[in-house]
């Protein structure tokens, strides 16, 4: 295992609630802003105040050192407060995602109470206008209390911190994309040790750093970008993925306004940024961004390629680009290109990346090439490895299974030994990602489960439902699949409804 350094001897501490202690010390914060960049500012002394008055009224109602305490609410001040009220009472906070419209209810809170029941969570906080919901319409058979009546307490006396680095800090729950969703289990000490990376490899550091995210806290992606944000003491600005949604453009002028140096998304969220440059060109300033992360998703050439051509009209740089790799099992990072060079594509055959396949490289505009990002080398203290089916590790260029091992990879899966004894052997993490290395870094190229083979070629999903998805009309929400036991594939969609009205639920 490569060297790496310790949350304490980085931040003088290994546990969320000290964490947060310590930046309360300086004068940086949270700038929450919605889809029209109003603001509502939440310094870190704040936060760390109100923490402490959450974690006294979760003690009267009888929450305990290790309790799940669940949380279903969007990105707000009062959100926040909360969730870090539930680490300072020395409990385990459990984000769900909560519906977005009236039509999504009943499908999602039937899901949201079979993951209640998993966690065997002790109390659910929601945000103040789902409290009526949850109490008339939906049923949830465990103690709920409001975002608002958490916050509204006025003793400043919490408890003090027994929290230990090792005690656990966190349940993940998986995407559930490729199978039942499952909780990650992450300590303290894991979850920090990622944070010290995303602050020595993203975070740009100096007194002028500012990181930008709309990304949801229920998504490893958004919650330890928080983290990080707030162990290293620099100035946020969050938004809501709904707010961000509602206005993709807000995004990219939030990024001017606040000279945002650092922001990690998903794709599809740049293809946006550069399609709002070219239809609305405006009075924007991108000189100051250090690092645009590329995660969660396949990262496209032609929407990097679009952004940063778009984007150096306004003084983006070409390598602030930053592709990475990581999975909830591993915290989030587990692998991240350079952010002082310009990222690197790998042209390769399309029919040469199966299994125990050489990746081949090919002319970048020849028919049948496929451009894949590199994601860089293994981040401080993360080992990574290809593997065959039969565990043997493969050399470069030849594609495998993604192993990973590290310090902030999980203890396992939440009361699920099955599932764990699965994924974790001999100290590595199988991850069902297919890749390979390179000496510039890793390369991924699907999912060992997806690949889907037609005629001796290998289909993989994903870039099929891109392509589905950017047709005029048709839903983002597509999906590939092979039909069991022939050599098909079937790409389904759904036309795009158009919407007089929608009600958006669920914001503080």
């Amino acid at each position: 295992m490569t060297d790496y350094t310790r949350p304490e001897d980085l931040f003088g501490a290994a546990t969320v609630p000290e964490i947060v202690e310590l930046a309360a010390v300086g004068r940086r914060g949270i700038m929450l802003v919605d889809s029209e960049l109003r603001e509502t500012p939440l310094p870190y002394s704040l936060l760390a105040a109100s923490a402490r008055r959450v974690a006294t009224r979760l003690a009267r109602l009888g929450v305990c050192q290790g309790d799940r305490v669940a949380l279903v609410s969007s990105t707000s001040a009062r959100f926040l407060l909360c969730l870090f009220g539930v680490w300072r009472a020395g409990a385990v906070p459990v984000i769900l995602a909560p519906p977005h419209r009236l039509s999504d209810l009943t499908h999602i809170m039937a899901d949201v109470r079979r993951r209640l029941d998993h966690v065997d969570a002790r109390y659910v906080v929601v945000a103040d206008s789902f409290g009526g919901f949850v109490e008339k319409r939906v049923g949830i058979n465990r103690p709920v209390v409001t975002c608002g009546d958490l916050v509204a307490g006025r003793d400043d006396a919490a408890p003090a911190i027994f929290t230990q680095p090792d005690d656990l800090a966190y349940l993940q729950f998986t995407s559930g994309t490729t199978g039942p969703a499952k909780a990650v289990a992450l300590t303290h000490r894991q979850m920090l040790t990622n944070v010290v990376v995303c602050c020595e490899r993203l975070l740009v550091e100096g007194e002028h750093s500012v990181h930008l995210s709309w990304a949801p806290l229920y998504h490893d992606l958004g919650l330890i970008a928080v983290l990080s944000g707030i162990a290293s003491g620099i100035r946020m600005v969050l938004q809501s993925p709904e707010a961000f949604l509602a206005a993709p453009d807000s995004w990219l002028d939030a990024m001017s306004r606040y000279r945002a140096t650092s922001t990690v998304t998903p794709n599809f969220a740049y293809g946006l940024a550069a399609r709002s440059m070219r239809q609305r060109p405006r009075d924007l300033d991108l000189s100051a961004m250090r690092v645009c992360g590329d995660g969660s998703e396949p990262t496209r050439v032609a929407v990097i390629e679009d952004f940063t051509e778009t984007g150096a009209r306004y003084g983006l740089r070409p390598e602030a680009i930053t592709p990475m790799y990581g999975l909830g099992e591993a915290t989030l990072s587990v692998s991240m290109g350079d952010r002082f060079k310009p990222m690197l594509w790998d042209h390769v055959q399309r029919d040469n990346l199966a299994p125990g396949d050489i990746a081949t490289a090919a002319a970048r505009d020849a028919a049948g090439t496929r451009a894949l990002a590199v994601c860089g080398h293994a981040v401080p203290g993360v080992d990574l490895s290809i593997i065959n089916e039969g565990g043997a590790q493969l050399p470069e260029r030849v594609v495998g299974e993604v192993c990973v091992r590290g310090p902030s990879v999980m203890t396992g899966y939440w009361q699920d030994p099955g599932s764990t004894e699965e994924v974790l052997r001999d100290g590595w993490l199988r991850t069902g990602d297919l890749g390979y290395l390179t000496p510039d870094g890793l390369v991924v190229c699907g999912r060992l489960k997806d690949m889907i083979i037609v005629g001796g070629a290998n289909l993989y999903p994903e870039d099929y439902e891109y392509v589905a998805a950017g047709v005029s009309g048709v839903a983002p929400t597509c999906a590939a699949f092979a039909v069991a036991d022939t050599e098909r594939m079937i790409v389904a969609v759904e036309a795009e409804p158009v919407k007089l009205f929608e009600a958006v639920l669920f914001e503080n």
